[in-house]
C-alpha cells in the first residue's frame, strides 16, 4: 500500500511527507482495487505491475478531492481504457474458481 500511496501522491501533486489526505487516498486506492476485481482483473495493494498501478492511480485521480473537473474526466477515461485493455488480456484476468479446481 505504501508504494501505491507514494505514487498516487506524486500524481496528485501532493508532497510525499504530507499526511493530511492519506486516509482519503488509501480509501480510493482500495476502491480502485475492488473495482478492478469486480471487473475480473487481478489487482492487489502490493502489486508491482505498472499497468495495474496506473489503473489504480487513474481511479484515485478520477475520484479524489476537489481537483480540476477536466483532469478528473481525463483520468476517468484513461482508467476506463486501461480496464478495457486489461480485460482483453488473459494475463490480467482473475482465474475462475472452476479453473482452479480443474
Amino acid at each position: 500500500m505504501d508504494n501505491l500511496l507514494k505514487i498516487a501522491k506524486q500524481c496528485l501533486s501532493i508532497v510525499e511527507t504530507a499526511t493530511l489526505k492519506d486516509e482519503e487516498i488509501k480509501m480510493w486506492i482500495n476502491a480502485g482495487i475492488a473495482d478492478l476485481k469486480r471487473q475480473g482483473i487481478t489487482a492487489s495493494e502490493d502489486t508491482k505491475d505498472s499497468l495495474i498501478q496506473s489503473a489504480i492511480v487513474m481511479y484515485v485521480k478520477a475520484n479524489f478531492g476537489n481537483v480540476d473537473i477536466k483532469e478528473k474526466e481525463l483520468a476517468q477515461r484513461t482508467y476506463s481504457l486501461l480496464c478495457a485493455n486489461l480485460g482483453l488480456s488473459q494475463e490480467y484476468l482473475m482465474k475462475e474458481e472452476s479453473d482452479s479446481n480443474a
